[in-house]
């Protein structure tokens, strides 16, 4: 389970229990920074942006504007689950899980050797138009299926780009790399590699322009386009992760008036794109099931028709 509220309410509640900003950004290098598994502590230290992906069921715990009580969402949220984990199928679920589980189901098409992302794009009456996730092209082979030994000798060269195969240094680069490899290569286990951590290695520069992959929501966007869907202004992305910077760009040209989302994007496309404007859209932090939560909340045990007939006896 994963519980959540926005980044500044975050900060907000840390100040209010004595941290300063300084402390705060120890705090997030710490739980919400990148995963070093060279480094033992990695494995034993909160990991929240793994928790977030992870979790199937998501609280949302706002700042509260009701006088009266400060937590009756939060409540309700968790009557909820516990009424379904008592009586799975006691209701049906809500459109914003419908939409967010096929987002998470999409998302495992994924080949991306970093994270999976999924999103979903709906009209206003939560129909979906589209669905993506972070991927190559398609006509381009995903990372997970491409081996740095296959490049470097010369193998299944199609799945490697033109700059791959010919550009000395980033060759001599990636040879040298294999080196570590052999030990893990002599596993059995495919040796994949992110084009853009070693262009960025190889250039020491820290680029995200240089992924292969199209990400969750934009692929969502193309596929519109694409197929020829209806227009979706005034209509909803539901997304595992939550827009960049480039993503919220699109997003805003569309229309698109709710985003609702789960991991917050490490950015300013938040606060600097989609909260910039005349036509800002919300942002909603998702709360609900999906994954495996959402088949185990939501599948009766018996059909409730069954169920009368059988205690009518």
């Amino acid at each position: 389970m994963a519980v959540s509220c926005n980044d500044d309410e975050r900060k907000r509640r840390l100040r209010g229990l004595g941290y300063t900003d300084a402390e705060i950004d120890v705090v997030d290098k710490e739980e919400y920074g990148k995963l070093d598994a060279t480094n033992q502590k990695a494995y034993v230290k909160q990991d929240i942006k793994a928790c977030l992906q992870r979790a199937d069921l998501h609280v949302s715990n706002p700042d509260s504007g009701n006088m009266v009580s400060h937590f009756n969402s939060l409540a309700d949220q968790l009557l909820t689950f516990v009424a379904l984990m008592i009586r799975p199928g006691l209701v049906t679920p809500t459109p914003l899980e419908r939409c967010m589980q096929i987002a998470y189901t999409a998302k495992l098409n994924s080949g991306c050797i970093s994270r999976q992302v999924g999103a979903v794009v709906t009209d206003v009456n939560f129909s979906v138009q589209s669905v993506g996730w972070n991927d190559t092209p398609f006509g381009q082979v995903p990372c997970s299926l491409r081996n740095r030994f296959d490049l470097t000798n010369g193998h299944d060269q199609d799945a490697y780009s033109e700059y791959e195969k010919l550009d000395v240094k980033f060759i001599s680069a990636a040879l040298a790399g294999n080196e570590k490899f052999l030990k893990v290569a002599s596993t059995g286990r495919n040796i994949s590699y992110c084009f853009k951590d070693e262009y960025n290695q190889l250039t020491g520069k820290d680029n995200q322009v240089h992924t292969r992959s199209l990400h969750a929501e934009e692929n969502a966007f193309l596929q519109i386009a694409k197929y020829g869907g209806r227009g979706v202004e005034d209509g909803k992305l539901f997304t595992t992760a939550s827009p960049c910077e480039l993503c919220s760009k699109k997003a805003y040209q569309l229309g698109i008036k709710e985003i609702y989302y789960i991991d917050p994007y490490p950015g300013i496309a938040m606060s600097h794109i989609l909260m910039g404007g005349s036509k800002n859209p919300k942002l909603i932090i998702f709360s609900g099931a999906i994954g495996r939560a959402f088949h185990n909340l939501y599948s009766p045990k018996l059909s409730f028709k069954d169920e009368l007939n059988a205690l009518s006896l």
